[in-house]
């Protein structure tokens, strides 16, 4: 039994060969899996492999990215090639940012009220206005002008009334020491001229001067002036002796206090500035 079906199968295979090579058939072959495609090419720089990451800023720098020409060292000769260089510090000439660089400023405006007493007995005190004015014209030059006026009625019949004015012009220079500190010098012209009541009392008289004198720039807002002016007047004050201070009140605008001591009166002054 065994031998009959072990037959059936080998002519069963046999007829299945033969089927085959008769009708062309042939068995189905499986399909070739589709190919993928390959990835583009990477267009990101190659770093180098130590690490496996790049510093921090690494491609910033224009010509001193990573990997290429590392960027020059502070003193260096070719430090500042790139474009940039460190601030330098300001020359004795000029005004350091911040504090007294406003303060000492030889454009400005004043306007003040004055309190003027006189030595001579037979005057009674004045009270007035007065105007200082002062415009740059170049480093380390400037010009400058002063008017005041002053008048008393005369308070009794000892005292008499007067009208007083007088004007000055003249011309200067400034030595910046450092930015708080300023050695100045002007000279020029005065006109002094009073009026009073008696004839004998009244006075002109004309005459040039030279002033020398220091600014400080004590604070960011606090400036101290001094100053000792020569006339060669013959009927006024022949030596002032001037102080005053200066309180920033807002960014171009200043208070100011201050006294002319002279030979032959004393001025006591207060007002504002305006400073540009």
């Amino acid at each position: 039994m065994k031998s009959f079906l072990h037959l059936i199968v080998v002519l069963g295979a046999c007829w299945s060969v033969t089927a085959s090579a008769q009708y062309g058939y042939t068995p189905p072959v499986p399909p070739t899996p589709p190919t993928m495609p390959t990835p583009p090419q990477s267009t990101y720089p190659a770093y180098p492999s130590s690490g496996g990451v790049p510093p921090a800023g690494a491609g910033m720098d224009v010509g001193y990215g990573y990997g290429t020409t590392p960027a020059p060292t502070y003193g260096s000769a070719s430090y500042g090639a790139s474009g940039y260089a460190p601030p330098s510090a300001p020359g004795p000439g000029a005004m350091a940012p911040g504090i007294g660089a406003s303060l000492l400023s030889y454009g400005y405006l004043e306007g003040f009220y004055q309190y003027t007493d006189f030595k001579d007995s037979s005057l009674d005190p004045a009270n007035g206005l007065g105007l200082a004015l002062s415009a740059q014209l170049f480093n380390p030059f400037f010009i400058k002008a002063g008017f005041n006026w002053a008048s008393s009625n005369g308070g009794s019949q000892e005292k008499q009334g007067f009208d007083f004015s007088s004007v000055s012009i003249g011309a200067g220079a400034y030595i910046p020491v450092s930015p708080r500190f300023h050695l100045m010098c002007d000279v020029g012209g005065a006109y002094y001229k009073l009026d009073a009541d008696k004839e004998s009392v009244s006075f002109s008289d004309g005459a040039i001067y030279v002033h020398p004198g220091v600014r400080i720039a004590a604070t960011q807002s606090l400036e101290l002036q001094g100053g000792l002016m020569f006339t060669s007047a013959d009927s006024y004050d022949s030596i002032i002796f001037d102080v005053a201070a200066y309180w920033k009140m807002f960014s171009a605008l200043d208070l100011k206090v201050g006294a002319d001591i002279g030979d032959e009166s004393t001025a006591w002054k207060a007002g504002l500035r305006v400073r540009w």
